[in-house]
């Protein structure tokens, strides 16, 4: 039996121990179900960083995975990628809510009188596009790319309320038109969804 029956074979047999369809475990690795299904067939075989993927992902090592398989299954992968991810996205935003909260607190306690001329509340408002950076990054790193566009989404128009009401408080007059500064959020916008379509089609 040579390297990809076994790999195809080991591929069936661990995906199925999980009770994973071939288009749930491409979407966990990023992939398309069809090149799931040619590695399964044995019409393909994927590069050494998917096959890293793969391995990390049910817990075994390459080697175990182009191994002739086992009669049993004996173990089953007990990471659940997808429970240490959002735990790891909490942890990542609730630090930088901390951050925020511990500048407010500060502000009002050691700076009173700063305080009175600077709307501390805005600690909160910036830490919105401080998160979707912190976000953006880990999808980046996950390769998740719809989400990838949907933060992105979200930090344009954070950004942009963090401009205007800095610009509103900030400003001994602010200008009347003021809001139109929220125009620059719409092709920001058209571009991201473009370029998610791109990314979706490549």
């Amino acid at each position: 039996m040579d390297i990809k029956e076994n790999l195809a074979k080991n591929l069936i047999r661990y995906r199925k121990a999980l009770n994973l369809t071939q288009v749930e475990l491409a979407e966990k690795l990023n992939y398309s179900d069809k090149a799931v299904s040619k590695w399964e067939r044995g019409e393909s075989f994927p590069d050494l960083y998917v096959l890293k993927q793969i391995a990390d992902f049910y817990e075994v090592t390459i080697d175990t995975l182009i191994s002739e398989p086992k009669e049993i299954l004996k173990t089953k992968p007990k990471k659940k990628i997808g429970t240490k991810r959002a735990i790891i996205s909490l942890c990542s935003v609730g630090l930088v809510w901390l951050v925020a909260i511990c500048s407010f607190a500060f502000m009002n306690i050691i700076f009173p009188n700063i305080v009175e001329h600077w709307h501390s509340w805005l600690s909160f408002i910036y830490a919105l596009p401080v998160t979707a950076i912190v976000l953006l990054v880990l999808t980046s790193v996950w390769k998740k790319k719809i989400t990838a566009a949907v933060i992105i989404s979200f930090l344009v128009w954070t950004v942009i309320l963090s401009l205007y009401l800095t610009l509103l408080y900030a400003l001994p007059t602010p200008p009347a038109h003021l809001w139109e500064i929220f125009l620059i959020g719409i092709p920001l916008q058209l571009l991201v969804v473009f370029w998610s379509i791109y990314r979706k089609i490549r």
